[in-house]
């Protein structure tokens, strides 16, 4: 099995039982198969997802508050985060097996996430694929795809952490109003593992910048040469869980003061 071909066909795969049988194989298959770093690497162009979803800008679309439009939401975070962690283990060659070990663990994590999301919709009447979705973590990919010092600072370490944040507060907003739908049990196994992907993230950013002999704490402007708001939104920091990840007090408090600047 040649790893690299196989990769680059499980992410382009937009039949989800064909999608996920093949990364099982994958997967289960990893220590034997061919490593061929020589092997060519193909540029990204459309998301996988864009022959399952309807696709508009982030600003485009209106969002609907209901708990089917919400799950339809994560299932497609988790859906575009199997994809991200099969084209970090895709587009990046030459690195230690371990960091293509974690990657693969992270896309096994992705597809069991999107997996509950999907059954508790399907217990509502609604499937991936029934809502607009958003484009946004693939633009990440493509701004980030020819460094793996960007790839780790913006994907894992900016937009994976800001999901921590956001997951806390819906975990918190949910045991305060009520959860009739069960979502709540969902979100704590995907808020706990993620945990562990970002400090994926955080060791192979560290990784690549001790390579490339570049600092590891100028991270906040190399995520802001790529989105140069980045760090402006008001919200409150999961900061015991960032910190748990690797981030440092530092780092936090810096983006608390672009908060409070914002």
């Amino acid at each position: 099995m040649r790893f690299f071909d196989e990769i680059w066909g499980c992410l382009n795969s937009c039949d989800l039982e064909q999608k996920f049988s093949k990364f099982s194989q994958i997967y289960s298959n990893f220590h034997s198969c061919d490593m061929n770093f020589n092997s060519d690497i193909f540029k990204l162009s459309v998301p996988s997802y864009s022959k399952i979803c309807s696709i508009k800008s982030m600003k485009e679309i209106k969002q609907k508050h209901t708990n089917e439009a919400f799950l339809h939401s994560i299932a497609h975070i988790e859906y575009s985060a199997i994809d991200i962690a099969l084209d970090a283990c895709y587009r990046f060659r030459n690195l230690p097996m371990e960091y293509y070990l974690d990657w693969l663990e992270v896309a096994n994590d992705e597809i069991r996430h999107f997996k509950m999301i999907s059954d508790k919709m399907e217990s509502l009447g609604v499937r991936y694929g029934d809502y607009i979705v958003h484009d946004g973590l693939f633009i990440a990919l493509i701004k980030t795809q020819n460094s793996l010092i960007n790839r780790m600072a913006i994907l894992p370490r900016y937009m994976e952490a800001n999901g921590l944040d956001a997951n806390l507060f819906m975990m918190k907003k949910l045991a305060l109003n009520g959860d009739r739908d069960g979502i709540l049990e969902i979100l704590k196994v995907i808020h706990k593992e993620e945990i562990e992907h970002v400090k994926k993230g955080d060791k192979w950013f560290k990784f690549a910048c001790k390579i490339a002999n570049v600092d590891p704490n100028s991270w906040i402007e190399i995520v802001r040469k790529c989105y140069p708001k980045a760090f402006e939104a008001k919200r409150a920091l999961d900061i015991e869980h960032r910190l748990l990840a690797g981030f440092s007090k530092a780092e936090l408090d810096k983006i608390q003061k672009f908060q409070e600047r914002a």
